[in-house]
């Protein structure tokens, strides 16, 4: 006890000393885990749960369809959520990453499809190596571990489930057909010890849904329970 104390002191001191300030804005802010000010969390546009439906639909469009999928926000080019999620995906950004996750693990929690008792698989959206190696960390990775704190101990962070085996450039200016074709075969799921009653598939942010359809086509292969996308963000 004495020694967890000493800590709070020591962090308290640090915050203190080390001002932290908004992604978004620049602006001192005094609670750093959202990484954002009052204002700009405010500016969020927060996802309406009608339009987790809407999400369903696009990534049901392909033949391996996922069962349902979620996200907490829109993603706005230029605005609050884009500065939050470069923030986690280029900048070492784990305690972003998991605080947030947090929030959508409260937020999947809620629909009632999950209970104590149920063996969840949270499976972050794998990194090739070689891009691992210059970004320096998985960002779905934390996501997943803050969802896990959300829904307790029967929900189990399993990074070795999927992994990219394709490395290809960038995806950022490419449309869907390109994306699509480019990640064919990018994937593959390793079969693992015990089924789970769901897979939760994780990303930061779901635009044209040709990376989510190709991870639950690889984990088509091997499990048989339903699988839920995730992500924080999703582009209208």
């Amino acid at each position: 006890m004495q020694f967890q104390s000493m800590l709070h002191w020591i962090k308290d001191v640090i915050d203190l000393i080390i001002p932290h300030t908004c992604v978004s804005c620049d602006s001192n802010i005094i609670e750093p885990a959202p990484g954002l000010c009052g204002r700009c969390i405010h500016k969020l546009q927060v996802l309406p749960r009608n339009c987790d439906h809407e999400l369903t639909l696009r990534l049901r469009k392909h033949t391996n369809q996922v069962d349902s999928s979620m996200a907490l926000m829109y993603f706005e080019q230029h605005g609050v959520s884009q500065h939050l999620l470069h923030k986690i995906k280029y900048k070492h950004g784990e305690h972003l990453a998991r605080h947030w996750g947090r929030y959508l693990g409260e937020r999947i929690r809620s629909t009632g499809s999950w209970s104590d008792e149920t063996f969840s698989m949270l499976i972050p959206v794998p990194m090739h190596k070689r891009r691992k190696r210059r970004r320096g960390y998985n960002a779905p990775l934390h996501i997943a571990y803050g969802i896990q704190e959300a829904l307790g101990s029967n929900a189990l962070v399993s990074p070795s489930a999927l992994v990219r085996v394709k490395h290809s450039k960038s995806q950022t200016t490419a449309d869907f057909n390109q994306r699509y074709q480019r990640l064919e075969g990018s994937y593959l799921a390793n079969p693992m010890q015990d089924q789970p009653d769901a897979i939760i598939l994780i990303d930061y942010v779901i635009t044209s849904t040709s990376t989510m359809s190709h991870c639950t086509e690889a984990l088509r292969r091997v499990f048989r329970c339903p699988i839920y996308a995730v992500a924080l963000a999703f582009t209208p």
